[in-house]
């Protein structure tokens, strides 16, 4: 695959997997949690709704740098995007991006303590598989005819954006 084909295959497997894990860093550590993302090639963005009360918010603003994991078990196609996250309250762009779901957690986006992370990706990294059928007749045919198949292609894009 050319890069262009890597990077297009990125943000096509980052904008149908929902939720994806999100990466902070904390203290000395790492902290991961389940989000739903926004993808927004288009703006060069990936946009997550959060409580202004919540700790993630915290460690963005001590350490921007995070990483965004997406997987599809089905298709075996996994991605993990590095970008720089920024935490404000944007009812604008809450609306934007805002789904029916979201009143679960936040009633309205005008609501005063809601807060848009923006991550701007920076690099990612793809594993791109053959669905489990697909897989499974890959390594039959290179059990009868002794001819090597590869199973997962992976690349890294050290430049996601233009």
């Amino acid at each position: 695959m050319s890069d262009s084909d890597v990077i297009d295959r990125i943000w096509t497997i980052a904008d149908k997997l929902d939720p994806c894990m999100f990466v902070t860093r904390d203290g000395d550590g790492q902290r991961v949690r389940p989000v739903y993302a926004r993808v927004r090639r288009d703006e060069g963005a990936i946009y997550v709704l959060s409580d202004s009360k919540g700790c993630k918010l915290d460690q963005i603003e001590a350490y921007p740098h995070v990483s965004l994991a997406f997987s599809d078990e089905r298709a075996n196609d996994y991605v993990v995007i590095n970008g720089v996250a920024e935490a404000r309250h944007d009812p604008e762009k809450a609306r934007d991006v805002w789904r029916f779901s979201d009143e679960t957690f936040f009633k309205s986006p005008d609501n005063p303590d809601l807060r848009v992370i923006t991550v701007r990706p920076v690099s990612a990294e793809l594993w791109d598989g053959s669905n489990l059928l697909i897989s499974g007749a890959k390594l039959l045919a290179e059990r009868l005819l002794g001819a090597k198949t590869q199973l997962v292609e992976n690349a890294r894009i050290d430049r996601l954006q233009p």
